[in-house]
């Protein structure tokens, strides 16, 4: 009885071996048919509007053959040839592209019509072959830029303006100093947009581009706006030069500065008239004639080109 099962195993065995060394060989000629495959690599996933990226790829066993690199749009429904190259003695090729939206991308073999002596057209494709890769994705980003004076008066609209590449509608979120807008773009990507200038101070602007069907969204901070308010104003110093200030500077005819009769010593304020503007702090006390709010030192007076009594933009 034992060795009966002995000999079973055996043949058993033996009638595997078969099997195994088909199976084996199955896997062997399968990773081999894959490094046969025509391929595509993007080198990047992702690229930013306007940049290019390299597709790489090969053609085994296709040597010195012209091939078209073709695109197609998220939404669109067929690819469309947008470069060409060729392979190189490996087989393999490379090519530099611009995309302008995000899609597919791949690569086919493009060669050119051959005929034998009778005119009769021949085959194109070398045999065994792949004549075209699977399609890789690459996403495109947008670019968003926005703009805006770089100054306001309190109150006083804000006009906000920006363009987001490439074009088409799409919804855009626009901040200033923590308050927003939401607007949407033309079909060429531009959009327009008021917000009411709050509180004095210098605010941030910014600008958030939701994604669309040609590009995945972006935002831009488009640098900073200052609002204003309006005050009144006069100049002081001829015949005080050489004095001590309230805020225990001297006095001199170059000093900038201004006087205020209550805000804290050394107060940094941004003052703006005629279109100049400079950035001062409070070194004294004052001024106490008129209903007048500020009393600038000479050399203050010079930058602005401020007169004797007048009105004048101020911010913390």
């Amino acid at each position: 009885m034992r060795r009966f099962r002995i000999r079973r195993r055996r043949a058993l065995a033996i009638a595997l071996v078969p099997a195994a060394a088909l199976t084996i060989g199955s896997i062997t000629q399968g990773a081999a048919a894959e490094q046969r495959q025509a391929a595509i690599d993007p080198a990047k996933k992702s690229v930013r509007f306007g940049d290019r990226v390299t597709l790489r790829g090969s053609f085994p066993g296709a040597p010195g053959q012209a091939v078209s690199i073709r695109h197609r749009g998220a939404n669109g429904k067929r690819f469309r040839q947008v470069a060409t190259t060729r392979t190189n003695e490996n087989s393999r090729w490379k090519a530099r592209v611009k995309p302008r939206r995000t899609g597919m991308w791949r690569a086919r073999l493009a060669h050119a019509p051959r005929t034998d002596q009778d005119g009769d057209s021949l085959l194109e494709q070398p045999v065994g072959v792949d004549a075209e890769t699977r399609a890789k994705r690459v996403r495109v980003r947008s670019v968003t830029r926005v703009r805006a004076k770089n100054h306001a008066i309190v109150g006083d609209n804000v006009r906000v303006r920006g363009r987001v590449k490439p074009g088409g509608r799409r919804k855009v979120v626009v901040e200033l100093g923590g308050k927003d807008v939401k607007t949407r773009t033309d079909s060429r990507g531009r959009f327009d947009a008021k917000l009411r200038a709050g509180s004095t101070g210098t605010r941030k602007l910014k600008a958030k581009a939701r994604g669309n069907a040609k590009a995945s969204g972006s935002r831009d901070s488009g640098g900073k706006v200052t609002v204003y308010r309006k005050a009144q104003a006069s100049y002081y110093g001829p015949g005080f030069y050489g004095n001590r200030t309230a805020c225990g500077q001297t006095l001199t005819s170059g000093m900038l500065g201004v006087a205020h009769k209550t805000m804290r010593c050394g107060t940094k304020l941004k003052l703006r008239h005629g279109g100049k503007t400079v950035t001062v702090r409070v070194i004294d006390r004052g001024p106490y004639a008129g209903d007048r709010e500020f009393d600038l030192t000479e050399a203050t007076r010079n930058k602005l080109g401020f007169g004797s009594t007048g009105t004048i933009l101020t911010s913390k």
